[in-house]
């Protein structure tokens, strides 16, 4: 993913809107999420797509640096009731799209994607 944030360390989300979709997953305390970005790698950055895994250990497809402090904001902001597992998708504009518990279910997050407006106006121009 190209994206140049020239002179700025610390990124937001704020920054990404209308470049990137994002997912945001908070594992519950006792989940230890090993993820394998090869097999989806292409399929992420087809959909501009930037993961970001935020508990004990923090995990991310993208090189952008966070700051603990901010990923403490958007867990507080974001993640659900203490011990319970979940995941949100944001769209281009920033809004939340999706929210659900568990570990994040890619091929629902895809469909999901693929099925807004905007994503279907990105396929119109590939094709």
């Amino acid at each position: 993913m190209a994206i140049s944030f020239e002179g700025k360390e610390n990124v937001t989300l704020d920054d990404l809107r209308w470049k990137n979709r994002i997912v945001l997953y908070f594992p519950s305390p006792d989940q230890n999420p090993k993820f394998e970005f090869d097999a989806i790698e292409e399929k992420l950055n087809e959909r501009k797509i930037i993961f970001l895994s935020i508990g004990d250990v923090f995990t991310t497809n993208s090189k952008l640096v966070f700051t603990r402090d901010y990923l403490q904001v958007l867990q507080e902001k974001y993640s659900t009731e203490k011990g319970q597992g979940n995941w949100l998708l944001i769209g281009l504009d920033g809004g939340v799209k999706e929210t659900k518990m568990g570990e994040p279910d890619w091929d629902f997050i895809f469909k999901t994607i693929d099925s807004m407006p905007m994503r279907q106006s990105e396929i119109r121009k590939i094709n």
